[in-house]
């Protein structure tokens, strides 16, 4: 789709000084601009606590991409693009916060626009920054399209995920809300459903009369970074295993969907997750590794796995 075909966007990130932003959002996002894949007039506001000007935001989201994503590589590039940073300096808690955002983004862009609201903040805050949204008014339609898209980990147990869904359907629509699972946009990711269904040498025998078990293997070469606060309370199990590998684990052994099509995959993938055998605890291995515990942020007797099998 040509740029010329989107409308006016805006883009809010709350969350915007965690590591997140700096090491998926904001790089992705610069990928995208540099292939010519946004739309004109593009603004992406971050939301968050720390006192940051523009100037002081766009200098650490340049420092992200040159520290953990390879650098900037086209100068002219991301001076035009640094230009779509903004920065509010808000509170997730403060209602009147989300009012000052308002006005913010109303300034920068024409009132016909879109607008994207990005949660890339720790689980306890959806509910507010929903709630928030709604009471000032910035989940309605009447002046172009709104969105929220949901990080993981989307609750931690049956029940929070229910009462989680219940917040945001309070304030947006369904069609409004996007969960999303970045580990999916992944190239790598995306290719197993070519490899398996597009490859006329696989999927014939890609079932389990050929295959006697497969294995997924997910190593990471960074340790915790600046997410202590987060992880602390998350552990591996629920910030790769409930989510990242269980989508992984839908791609390999799902069957072949219809189409394409966004909702009949999953269809396929909840027909997949209906027919695995549940896992007791007493059959997993969990570990922790060393150093862990010195992090800034992790509690000192901590027992939070950062590896599981």
């Amino acid at each position: 789709m040509s740029s010329t075909t989107i409308p006016p966007t805006t883009i809010v990130i709350f969350g915007a000084s965690g590591d997140l932003t700096q090491r998926k959002l904001i790089p992705a996002l610069f990928h995208l601009y540099r292939k010519g894949r946004l739309p004109e007039g593009l603004n992406i506001v971050g939301f968050a606590r720390r006192a940051f000007t523009n100037g002081e935001f766009r200098t650490v989201m340049r420092e992200g991409i040159e520290k953990l994503a390879g650098g900037v590589k086209d100068e002219s590039a991301w001076t035009r693009f640094m230009q779509s940073l903004h920065y509010v300096q808000g509170d997730l808690e403060r209602g009147e916060d989300y009012e000052r955002l308002d006005t913010v983004i109303s300034k920068l862009a024409p009132p016909e626009h879109t607008r994207l609201y990005y949660l890339a903040t720790a689980p306890e805050f959806y509910t507010w920054a929903a709630a928030f949204l709604g009471a000032a008014g910035m989940a309605e339609e009447k002046k172009g399209k709104r969105r929220i898209v949901v990080e993981k980990p989307f609750g931690h147990d049956l029940t929070s995920a229910k009462t989680l869904n219940a917040a945001l359907h309070s304030v947006f629509d369904e069609s409004q809300v996007f969960r999303i699972d970045h580990y999916l946009g992944k190239e790598t990711a995306q290719n197993i459903l070519y490899l398996r269904f597009a490859n006329t040498m696989f999927e014939p025998v890609w079932n389990r009369r050929y295959i006697d078990h497969i294995q997924i293997t997910v190593a990471e070469s960074v340790d915790i970074v600046q997410r202590a606060g987060y992880y602390d309370k998350a552990g591996i199990v629920r910030d790769m295993f409930q989510n990242h590998l269980l989508q992984l684990l839908c791609l390999i052994a799902m069957e072949p969907p219809a189409s394409f099509q966004a909702d009949v995959l999953r269809n396929e993938k909840v027909k997949l997750l209906s027919a695995i055998r549940p896992i007791m605890l007493e059959d997993t291995v969990r570990a922790q590794y060393n150093g862990y515990r010195q992090h800034e942020g992790v509690t000192p007797s901590s027992e939070t796995p950062t590896y599981a099998a």
